[in-house]
């Protein structure tokens, strides 16, 4: 099972060509499926990066959106261009005119609840959490993915909107988390990362010198060219 960072505002894999921009995506390769969450924004970028690190448009079986701001799946149209058989997984609460223009391309599948996606991987259905867009709370509904490994639980996260606490409640349900990755947007409870061993915040993680500093045995920069085996 190996994660690969293929999008986000970082690089820390010194190859040549590699570009960052504003967004996120990895790629999870199990046994069976290769499935690429989130696509970033600018989708030539993200092609760019998956080549030089390895991976094609094709190699991709399932994409997971965790949400439908523009930073996330902005990519998505470059990926359905490039592979027509692609399977898309995205938050139930998406808008009615996006999930009609991926159906365009598509099969779309619909998360609400937590599910097994593929053996090994899960998302956490619809977390609901909020954001502030030009001073206004707004509602916002966001699923993450976990990783069954031999080591634990890998949690997977968008941006976290929904909160950090609550997807890791949803992920202690299917047993002990091994690591945690991906945004943690205004995430302040630190102790809630005390009993994990591998931690990599990424993209649209406010508060992460502190993160570092409170657990820098555990940390790990996350960027573009990243990768954790297991």
């Amino acid at each position: 099972m190996k994660v690969t960072i293929v999008y986000d505002h970082k690089i820390v894999r010194d190859l040549k060509g590699l570009k960052a921009g504003w967004g996120f995506s990895c790629i999870i390769q199990t046994n069976q499926k290769n499935v690429l969450l989130d696509t970033g924004w600018d989708g030539d970028m993200l092609v760019a990066n998956m080549q030089l690190l390895g991976f094609s448009p094709q190699d991709i079986d399932l994409v997971v959106l965790s949400h439908s701001h523009w930073d996330h799946c902005g990519g998505l149209a470059r990926l359905l261009h490039l592979n027509n058989k692609l399977k898309v997984y995205v938050p139930q609460s998406f808008s009615r005119h996006l999930k009609e223009e991926i159906k365009k391309r598509a099969d779309i599948y619909e998360a609400q609840e937590s599910a097994e996606i593929y053996p090994e991987i899960h998302t956490t259905g619809e977390i609901e959490g909020s954001v502030i867009i030009d001073k206004i709370k707004t509602l916002i509904k966001e699923q993450s993915l976990i990783i069954s490994t031999i080591k634990g639980l890998i949690v997977i996260t968008g941006c976290a909107h929904s909160g950090i606490d609550k997807i890791l409640n949803s992920a202690q349900n299917l047993g002990k988390i091994y690591a945690l990755m991906g945004g943690f947007h205004d995430f302040k409870k630190y102790d809630l990362l005390k009993d994990i061993p591998v931690i990599v915040p990424t993209h649209c993680t406010k508060n992460k010198k502190e993160i570092f500093a409170r657990y820098p045995q555990n940390c790990s920069e996350g960027g573009v060219g990243f990768q954790l085996s297991l």
